[in-house]
């Protein structure tokens, strides 16, 4: 066996009892404090609203989707073959004529129709749009961790 590997495999053995008591949780952070002396957050919950009785929320900018203004509670869970937000808004004939106040439902944009690419059946809702809530969320009444200055 080559001198230099035995040499590496002893020097590796002689590390490992090091290397076994890690770094103490307390020390991992690299701050001035550790990472058990942030503040729990307070307890917050979604709204109450139900549908219909909720007013369009503004947007932060134009390309954001819209946030859901009303409980989805009774909507969950949201399942391909299970979806309580199309029975509302999949309203292909009202695409761009949305009146944006109280009890209106937004109609889903074209983009959510016609396939994964959106080059199939415009008829039909894209299977890859089901799962509204990964870019919709629900409002809560939670206060920022921390402020924003921008």
């Amino acid at each position: 066996m080559n001198k230099n590997i035995i040499i590496g495999l002893l020097l590796s053995l002689l590390a490992v009892p090091v290397l076994a008591d890690g770094i103490d949780q307390l020390n991992m952070g690299i701050g001035e404090d550790n990472v058990f002396s942030d503040a729990t957050p307070q307890a917050f919950a979604y709204n109450n609203i139900k549908a219909g009785k909720s007013e369009m929320i503004p947007l932060a900018y134009s390309t954001v989707p819209p946030l859901i203004p009303h409980t989805i509670e009774k909507y969950l869970p949201i399942t391909a073959e299970d979806n309580g937000c199309t029975d509302c808004h999949d309203r292909k004939e009202k695409i761009g004529k949305t009146e944006h106040r109280t009890g209106k439902k937004i109609p889903m944009p074209e983009s959510h129709y016609g396939g994964f690419k959106g080059e199939g059946d415009k008829e039909e809702v894209s299977g890859s749009r089901y799962t509204c809530i990964q870019c919709h969320v629900p409002q809560s009444g939670a206060k920022p961790l921390i402020e924003n200055t921008q």
